[in-house]
């Protein structure tokens, strides 16, 4: 669904990014995905996120030990306004000018920290809660993001999860067209699958 507003939250165009170990020896993979999916009064619709820049530091010894434990260190994530690709170049303007992307270009997220919840005995699966400040338009608030990892059979991880937004918190006007019969809903899902391994 490249082609649609499919993959402000995950949350990021080519993707790049960089995972720093303690030997600098992980990456974000080019198969990760974000996606800004939304409803309007004529249909449902998703945008893809096709760039955003990262920093993630992991515990080294926490992903390859006996023992799983909080593998995260810090994250911070960018994602260019406009990066965000519907597909369609009208619905695009009206969303960039909704987010106030002259004057805000970027969504930014900063953890604060994250919470092993859980794993499974064979230290292959995680869930975390990851905390922290979402800037949306100049508008900052502070969320929780459930996330789930799961170790690859080929060594990386694969971190999964979605967080629904109400734009009206961060004091954006949904998208509105054709004199405003047609307008978005005010809440919008961000769904993520973020790639690491070893490079």
């Amino acid at each position: 669904m490249k082609s649609l507003f499919t993959t402000l939250l995950i949350f990021l165009f080519t993707i790049s990014g960089n995972v720093l170990a303690q030997s600098d020896s992980y990456k974000i993979l080019e198969k990760s995905t974000i996606q800004v999916e939304g409803t309007s009064t004529l249909h449902d619709w998703t945008s893809d996120v096709e760039k955003f820049s990262s920093y993630i530091k992991f515990n080294a010894a926490a992903l390859e030990g006996d023992t799983l434990n909080n593998p995260v260190e810090s994250l911070s994530l960018t994602i260019p306004v406009k990066s965000i690709e519907s597909g369609k170049g009208g619905m695009n303007r009206r969303t960039y000018d909704a987010l106030k992307s002259d004057d805000f270009p970027n969504i930014m997220f900063q953890m604060n920290k994250a919470e092993l919840v859980s794993s499974d005995s064979s230290l292959t699966s995680m869930k975390l809660n990851v905390e922290g400040s979402l800037t949306i338009a100049g508008t900052s608030n502070n969320i929780t993001l459930p996330v789930t990892g799961t170790k690859q059979d080929d060594g990386s991880f694969k971190f999964t999860g979605e967080y629904e937004i109400n734009m009206k918190d961060y004091k954006v006007d949904p998208p509105s067209a054709m004199l405003g019969t047609i307008k978005a809903g005010e809440m919008v899902t961000i769904p993520f699958e973020i790639y690491v391994g070893k490079s």
